[in-house]
């Protein structure tokens, strides 16, 4: 079991604690995640509190099968495009009507350190949302290839090509970049 499993198990045996640690260890980076593909980070953290929100309300059983973390970014991108469809059709209400999740760092501040990550974080958000995405679930998340599997939906084969196709891509990037300037 991993970190984010054990305070979950704490969580659903009734220790709010192990919640309020969830959510303060996963909240910023299972927004980026969600930032990969919806692109407007307002939208990526309504979607990852909806996320938490199910965890405490619904209280899923967590199975081993995948880290603990594939299965969180699996609820989060589930509750990310759930809300994108409310979204579109008109029938969202804003977490702050429910509950008040509190973030206690400012989220792009705490990711992005320095002029590389910018451009690397840049670079990244102009690739295509899969590629996005799976760059960050293997290279930021440190996810296992099967792991991204389960979270994108996606084969062993599909997701090799991803990796490989999303490296090119982005060097691509970097290199257009690095030209213009």
């Amino acid at each position: 079991m991993d970190n984010g499993a054990s305070s979950y198990l704490r969580f659903l045996k009734g220790d709010k604690e192990g919640f309020v640690e969830l959510v303060e260890e996963y909240r910023n980076r299972l927004v980026l995640f969600i930032d990969s593909f919806v692109n407007d980070i307002h939208i990526s953290e309504e979607a990852a509190d909806d996320a938490f929100m199910q965890l405490y309300i619904k209280k899923p059983k967590y199975k081993s099968d995948y880290s603990f973390k594939a299965w969180l970014y699996t609820i989060g991108k589930n509750a990310a495009l759930d809300y994108l469809r409310k979204l579109k059709k008109g029938r969202c209400t804003h977490i702050d009507d429910y509950v008040y999740l509190s973030d206690k760092t400012d989220i792009e501040a705490e990711y992005i350190q320095g002029e590389e990550n910018i451009g690397l974080h840049n670079a990244i958000s102009k690739l295509k949302k899969e590629y996005a995405q799976v760059l960050y679930l293997i290279y930021f998340e440190g996810l296992s290839n099967q792991e991204a599997e389960k979270v994108m939906g996606k084969s062993s084969r599909q997701i090799s090509d991803l990796i490989y196709r999303a490296k090119q891509a982005l060097r691509a990037e970097i290199e257009r970049r690095e030209h213009d300037e």
